[in-house]
Formats: C-alpha cells, structure tokens, sequence
C-alpha cells in the first residue's frame, strides 16, 4: 500500500478544501484519513503538501486517429500529452479512424491496435454515419455497440469526412428513436448544413480564401439552428442528447431552456470557444481554425458565465492535430480544421478559471473530471475521489505560472492558438490507478499499454 499525505481536497462546496491522506491499496484507493490522523506504519508515503490534489482529468472528446490517421497523431503520443496535463481518461471519437467505429467489427479492430499504445486509461465512442445509416444494418450495430461498452452514439448534422458522412435530420430522428429505446446517449455535431454549404459556396464563388470568410461560413445561426435541431429531436425522441463541442452562446442557451422543460440534455465546450473570439481567427488564421468556428467576445463571456453555473456541463478538449503543412495550404477552405488540446484540458480551466476566480475549486472539479463520468457511465469508478474508486489524482502546485510552449507537447501536435500565453497553476504529478503515469521533470513514467479500456456502466 501507499499513501499520498498532507493532500489538499476539494470538500465540494465553492473553494473549500480539507486535508487529508489518501490511502491506496493496489489501483483503487483503499480509504480517506482525516489529515490530523497518524499515518498508517510502514507503507510508502507521498508528500503533497502544498499541493491540491484533484480527481485526474477526464478528456471526454478526443481524437487520437488510431488506425488509420496517425499522421496526425497516435493513441501513444496523444494518452502521453493527457497525461502530461492532469488526464488519467480518454474518451475517443469514432470518425477518425478506419475503419470508422459504426458497428462492432470496426470497435474490436480499433481495440486489437490501441490495447497496448495508450498510458492511461480510456473509454470510446461508437457512432453512427451518414454512411452505416444506409446499410439498414445500423440498429443492430447500435446494440452490439453498447453491449461493448461504448459510452454513447456520435452522430454528425455537418460532416467533411467521406468515411463518415452526417446524416440528414430524418435520418437523425431515426436514430434518437434507437437510441432512446437503448438508454443510450447521443453526441451531436450540431451545425445546419444547408446554412454552412450556402454561405460557404457564396464565399468561395466571390474569391475568399481568407479566414474572416471561414467564420462568416459558419457564424450563427449555423450552430443555433443546428443545435435546435438535434433539440426538438430530442424532445420528440425522448433520446437523452449531449451536444458536443459548443461555442454558440445562443445554442447553449437553447439547451439549456429545453432542459428546463425537462429534456434530458447536456453540453460541453472547449478552451478555445472560452479564450478566443474570431478576431484572433481574422489574426492568427487556420491556427485556429475548428468545427464549429470560434465566435464572439460576448459568446466567450457567456459561455465562461454557463460553464460556472453549471448551464454547461463540463469541459472537453476536441484534440485534433495534424501536421504543420496541412495547416498551410494557401486557402483557409483547405487548410486542416483542428488543435492540439488535451494537454491544456485542465489547466486551462485552473488557470483562467479556478486561478482567475471564475470557477470555485468544486466547480473545477466537476467540469473537468465528475461531470462526464457521471453522464457517461464512468462514476464513481473515476471522476471521484472515495474509497473503492480507481486512484486516479492530479497533483497540482496552484500557485506556479509557467508559459504555454507547443513544441514541448508530447502530443504530435506541436502547435496550439495559446502559445506563449502564460498559466497559473501547474499538473505537477499524474496518477492513474495508483501508479504515477507524468511527473515535472520526468516527462511520462509508464510504458504505452498501462492504460487500460474502460466500459460504461449500464
């Protein structure tokens, strides 16, 4: 056994914390001492005194493009970058690997290849696309894959990827209907395609090649009306719908109020839809560039406001590299839509968040780790820190500033809209299942394979 001393721990409620010893027998923490109490004789003691000590981060919207991709990055590089950043779980997508995860053939081929790749554990996404929509075999594969233990279904309204095409909204009913006989979550790219295809050939047709014309594509209403969509769906549906990726204040907004009149619906957003407006777009170009487009100064401000009153749910990171040359292809139609992001999945949120006062410590705790167990069927086996859960800790030293550096990523991503911009609060030490997986100075300390696949429950 071991015993991680003199802890600093959220008690839930706003900023308060309670010091403790974290006793862990094997991978699951064993039991919590008062911090008052004599150390248990003769075990390993691992001093965190002066550090905060949180449940680790889960990531729970990540692309790591194993198979098939991994010109972009790899399920290894990419669980190291997480591990980096305070991140013992990953959530992977579906789209972006071949073959694509729309049934249990391609869950298994995925799983026989990044068993022994990942250093912390992860959890996986099924979907279904445009293209399993039409081989009328797709319910059954819904079922095979929740029987697998995927944590839900993503599905697509706007899609650039022939291998995984969006579906049409009647399609998209169909598959709520399914999905709701199955108790089964359904993530939404919520964008309206025919505003985003319209918009988009106008602009091209008129020569714009420029980033402004990227966010003119796809400003709201694209994802408002996407978003109202997949909501009024829901609500036909009864599908329990989470909307993934959202940096339209007014989409989140329309969430919100249907969930007030008792939709079952939850939203993540990203670091960049709270940092960034498309101003910095029009400055910095295809470094910025995502799917759905960065907004406005006022949709960051509201956003950061719904993410502290618990409007949004929690927080995700949309990682998605590629490789420098595809970020510069000349037109910002082209170039590559996609960031380096899991690395900063915390510590954003703790620097300009818990750090900055805009979220409270158990709010931190929540929009980064308890929320997404919790809607995924991962809590309390992470997410949490009791007895009987897997020890899974992020050790942070709050008050350390340190500058954002891309080129020290370990993810194959080196680059990201946040260079040089300096963070308060630092992940010092990473433990997933009771054994250290980063620690400051070291770099990453287990070997790929130590990760483990995690299935929902229920």
């Amino acid at each position: 056994m071991s015993v991680v001393a003199n802890a600093e721990i959220s008690t839930g409620e706003g900023n308060e914390t309670r010091r403790v010893h974290i006793v862990i027998d094997g991978e699951a923490i064993r039991e919590i001492l008062p911090g008052e109490s004599r150390l248990p004789r003769g075990e390993q003691v691992i001093d965190a005194d002066g550090l905060l000590v949180i449940p680790g981060a889960i990531d729970p919207h990540v692309h790591f493009d194993t198979p098939g991709y991994t010109e972009h990055e790899d399920f290894t590089c990419g669980s190291m970058s997480s591990a980096a950043g305070g991140v013992t779980c990953v959530i992977d997508m579906p789209d972006t690997s071949i073959p694509p995860v729309t049934e249990r053939a391609g869950l298994m081929a995925k799983l026989r290849v990044i068993n022994d790749m990942s250093v912390i554990d992860f959890a996986l996404w099924g979907g279904i696309s445009g293209n399993a929509f039409r081989t009328n075999s797709w319910r059954s594969h819904i079922r095979s894959l929740k029987h697998e233990g995927v944590v839900g279904i993503k599905c697509y309204l706007l899609s650039g990827m022939p291998t995984f095409e969006h579906l049409l909204p009647l399609e998209l009913v169909e598959v709520m209907r399914r999905a709701a006989e199955l108790n089964m979550v359904l993530g939404l790219h919520a964008e309206d395609r025919d505003i985003v295809q319209r918009r988009t050939a106008s602009l091209q047709v008129a020569g714009r090649r420029d980033a402004k014309a990227y966010y003119e594509a796809r400003s709201d209403p694209a994802e408002l009306e996407g978003a109202r969509t997949g909501i009024a769906i829901a609500q036909e549906t009864g599908c329990s719908l989470h909307i993934v990726h959202v940096g339209s204040a007014a989409a989140a907004a329309a969430a919100i109020e249907a969930r007030k009149k008792g939709a079952d619906i939850t939203l993540e957003t990203c670091p960049h839809y709270l940092a960034f407006s498309h101003d910095e777009l029009e400055e910095r170009g295809a470094i910025l560039k995502t799917a759905p487009v960065v907004k406005t100064k006022d949709d960051s401000q509201k956003l950061w406001e719904a993410l502290a009153n618990g409007g949004i749910d929690f927080i995700a990171s949309d990682h998605a590299p590629c490789t420098p040359k595809e970020k510069e292809s000349g037109s910002i139609w082209t170039d590559y839509s996609g960031i380096s992001g899991t690395e900063l999945v915390l510590h954003y949120p703790l620097s300009d968040g818990y750090c900055a006062g805009r979220l409270t410590l158990a709010r931190l705790v929540e929009v980064t780790s308890s929320a997404s167990a919790k809607r995924y069927g991962l809590y309390p086996r992470k997410g949490a820190i009791v007895a009987g859960t897997d020890a899974d800790l992020a050790f942070i030293d709050p008050s350390k500033k340190w500058t954002v550096r891309g080129e020290n990523f370990a993810s194959k991503g080196k680059f990201t809209p946040f260079e040089g911009r300096e963070f308060t609060g630092r992940v010092v030490r990473t433990m997933c299942r009771g054994s250290f997986v980063y620690e400051e100075g070291k770099g990453v300390t287990v070997p790929p394979g130590y990760g483990n696949f995690v299935r929902r429950i229920g």
